[in-house]
């Protein structure tokens, strides 16, 4: 690896002595947030743009839907990256990749054209939020990997919050070519975030790319994460629509209910898994499976903004013990050469969940309807927890920092 890649050299060892709130972990906290704070300003503008601006109806779903699709194929060439030629040159280089599109969508291109661009913004985006994730497990102590995992996630909930009513409120008031340059911006403030990340080093292996290039350890989280998003999926598509023909029409508090309790359970439920290991990581997926389903169960019956605000209370609660406990159960144990291809599986399995999800329940919900198909959305959260507890008993830690056996 390029000594301009390094700055300082650690071992699981010793980074289980280390202090949490480091200023490097304080940078790359920022840079998290300026990334997902550019990814979430797009959410709701693409869509207008699409239907609105270009006058084209039912397409309204393509360009997060080309995203997700560009993510998802570059994840297994980006864990085999990140791990062999290092954290940096991935990372910025990933970073430049998200920018150069948003940068030309300020020139108000055609549908086809933004599509296309936005698949191509979707490899960058793959290859800089898996480098990311793998670089805060290299700066996280180990000892208080949960812990650090919450915190780094609240950025997402951060983001998630403020940035899709933002610009949302910017476009209100002023352009399209306005919301695209501050979205770029954005992402420039990202990348000159990153510059100032120490990014830690570690003795290599020579990794051949394959194909296929997943983790083991990842596998387990992975899946169960596929299922979680898979009826997250369902949620963030098509619940502004059902909620509408519902007579509610501010679906907007849902998500905001819903950050802020992820916001708040995130570190909670990383404590929790610290302090009492195996014990804490199946008590994190419990609580969240439940809270999920109940979510799910008070939004199945909506009937006013009273619904929503509670069954957004109580998904975040369910989504911020989840994640962050699934994103440190699939770096568990891992030496740092083996984190970049750890976190690409997680990923991946995160992006496959969203495109299964936005394309499956669309089509269910044309034929039985939306209340049914959001009570069918509790299946895979089933499957998950089932994933989850089945993969316990098959699987063996003998220690933190050493290797570990996970059946297939």
């Amino acid at each position: 690896m390029d000594a301009t890649d390094q700055d300082k050299k650690i071992t699981p060892t010793e980074s289980a002595n280390e202090p949490l709130w480091t200023k490097n972990y304080i940078v790359a906290c920022i840079t998290s947030l300026f990334l997902f704070m550019s990814f979430d300003s797009m959410i709701p503008v693409l869509p207008l743009y699409m239907e609105v601006h270009e006058g084209i109806s039912g397409v309204a779903g393509l360009p997060l839907a080309s995203l997700t699709l560009g993510a998802l194929l570059v994840r297994p060439v980006a864990g085999w990256a990140i791990d062999v030629h290092g954290r940096r040159k991935i990372f910025l280089g990933g970073l430049l990749l998200f920018l150069v599109p948003a940068l030309l969508y300020i020139l108000m291109l055609p549908a086809p054209l933004l599509i296309g661009l936005r698949f191509i913004q979707g490899l960058g985006f793959g290859f800089s939020n898996t480098a990311l994730f793998t670089i805060a497990s290299d700066i996280i102590p180990s000892k208080r990997m949960g812990e650090g995992m919450g915190y780094f996630t609240s950025t997402m909930s951060i983001s998630t919050a403020i940035s899709p009513a933002l610009s949302s409120w910017v476009l209100y008031n002023s352009s399209y070519p306005t919301i695209f340059s501050i979205a770029s911006t954005v992402i420039v403030l990202s990348i000159v975030t990153a510059l100032f990340i120490r990014y830690p080093t570690f003795e290599q292996k020579v990794i051949k790319p394959k194909l296929i290039n997943f983790s083991r350890s990842g596998l387990r989280p992975a899946l169960v994460t596929l299922f979680i998003i898979i009826n997250f999926s369902s949620v963030t598509s098509f619940l502004p629509v059902y909620a509408s023909m519902q007579g509610v029409g501010v679906t907007g508090i849902f998500f905001t209910a819903m950050a802020f309790t992820s916001f708040v359970m995130r570190p909670f439920s990383g404590m929790l898994v610290d302090r009492k290991r195996d014990i804490g990581y199946a008590l994190a997926v419990l609580i969240g499976t439940v809270a999920i389903t109940g979510a799910i169960l008070i939004l199945a019956a909506t009937s006013s903004s009273y619904h929503l605000v509670i069954g957004g209370i109580i998904y975040g609660v369910g989504f911020g013990f989840l994640q962050p406990t699934m994103l440190a159960l699939c770096v568990r144990g891992l030496p740092p050469e083996e984190r970049g291809a750890a976190n690409a599986t997680y990923w991946t399995g995160m992006d496959m969940g969203m495109f299964i999800g936005s394309i499956t329940w669309g089509l269910v919900a044309a034929s039985i309807g939306y209340r049914s198909m959001f009570y069918l959305t509790i299946i895979p959260v089933v499957l998950a927890l089932f994933v989850y507890f089945y993969g316990q008993l098959n699987t063996i830690v003998p220690g933190e920092g050493k290797e570990r056996k996970v059946s297939a």
